[in-house]
């Protein structure tokens, strides 16, 4: 059952388990003592727990006696004598940033694909029999449209369903073309994406929250780091740093047209900052023990319960007074309490011509508590 404060609870776990990840991504020692798989995982709980802000039947409330309240009142009150609450005005605030980024993120799409679809299909047997290879390494028969754009910087892959490869006109090894295009296809065939359209749609949905930025940015930066492992694994040394000059010579090149469309998971994309990051996680990934720490481990259990355990076990809940404060009277059964249907499965309750608390209904074990439909009925 979706609620204001289940929301309240996810996006503050969820931000805090976003700042968390954005400090382990700082330091290559903790990403390479951590599994890769794990932190990425991790990543897209939190995405997945975005686009699901309903209450867990389970949850256990925690009172908030000190500002919540007094924001959630003022979220509750009325504007200029009309049943439109402030939290409803906000609420249309939201959902019309959201249609409107939604609108966008659609239009950027669908013109990307025009773009795409009107490209030169080609037919070269070399780049044909490299993707072949490919897809026969990893037991996959998926079909990649290949496509020529002659000021692309490096090959790319875009599209779900249809995947197409746009090849740029220039001359590169067939090591090379190997390694670059087999990162590409690492993308597609791990889900990334479909990954990544998630991210642009969460941003949307979410358009005002900077930590859902952070979580996009993260989560591609983390798809990289993945990919790369992936690619340089069963390579030998020589090989491996062959692939790391490939990241450096894309990162000299700039990016232009399609190139620059959000929506690619593109192997030349990143700034060179981050290209140097992924190239030094490369190298120390070929050194590194895979003996796991113990503050690893803690640091995994950390952020298993951020994104997972806390927003359905914890929800914050409002109260405008002291536990202490509210005597007999609490049980309902004294006239002195009443209830208000905020219409979205939760009760404002009143306590003395006070509000007290907000409860969902499901947690009403007094019966004898009178609801109203609006807090001028009670008047």
């Amino acid at each position: 059952m979706f609620s204001f404060r289940a929301l309240v609870s996810i996006i503050f776990f969820s931000s805090i388990a976003v700042v968390l990840l954005k400090l382990v991504f700082r330091n290559n020692k903790t990403i390479l003592r951590m599994d890769i798989r794990f932190l990425l995982a991790c990543m897209l709980l939190i995405l997945f727990r975005m686009f699901v802000p309903i209450e867990s039947p389970i949850t256990n409330n925690i009172p908030i006696y000190r500002i919540y309240p007094d924001v959630y009142r003022l979220l509750r009150k009325q504007i200029w004598n009309t049943d439109i609450k402030v939290l409803d005005l906000l609420g249309l605030i939201w959902l019309a940033g959201a249609v409107i980024a939604m609108v966008i993120l659609v239009i950027s799409y669908t013109r990307l694909l025009l773009q795409v679809n009107r490209l030169e299909e080609i037919e070269d047997s070399r780049i044909a029999d490299i993707v072949a290879k490919i897809g026969k390494e990893h037991g996959r028969k998926t079909k990649f449209r290949l496509l020529l754009k002659r000021d692309a910087r490096t090959p790319f892959v875009v599209g779900i369903l249809k995947p197409n490869i746009v090849i740029p006109e220039t001359e590169i090894s067939d090591m090379e073309a190997y390694l670059i295009l087999k990162h590409e296809m690492l993308h597609y065939y791990r889900g990334d994406t479909a990954v990544k359209i998630l991210c642009e749609i969460l941003k949307a949905i979410y358009w005002w929250n900077p930590f859902m930025y952070m979580l996009s940015r993260l989560v591609s930066d983390m798809q990289e780091i993945n990919v790369d492992f992936q690619v340089s694994k069963g390579l030998s040394y020589l090989e491996q740093l062959e692939y790391t000059q490939c990241l450096v010579n894309a990162a000299k090149k700039r990016e232009s047209g399609i190139g620059k469309s959000n929506w690619l998971v593109s192997f030349h994309k990143e700034s060179p900052l981050v290209v140097r990051k992924r190239i030094s996680l490369i190298i120390d990934n070929m050194k590194i023990s895979r003996k796991k720490t113990a503050a690893s481990i803690f640091l995994s259990t950390v952020i298993f319960s951020l994104v997972v355990l806390c927003p359905n076990l914890i929800i914050f809940e409002p109260y405008s007074m002291p536990a202490g404060d509210i005597g007999e009277s609490a049980g309902g059964r004294e006239g002195g309490i009443w209830g208000v249907d905020n219409n979205d499965g939760t009760y404002d309750i009143y306590l003395n011509g006070s509000y007290y608390k907000t409860t969902s209904k499901s947690e009403m074990s007094d019966d004898n508590i009178k609801i109203y439909d609006n807090v001028e009925d009670i008047e």
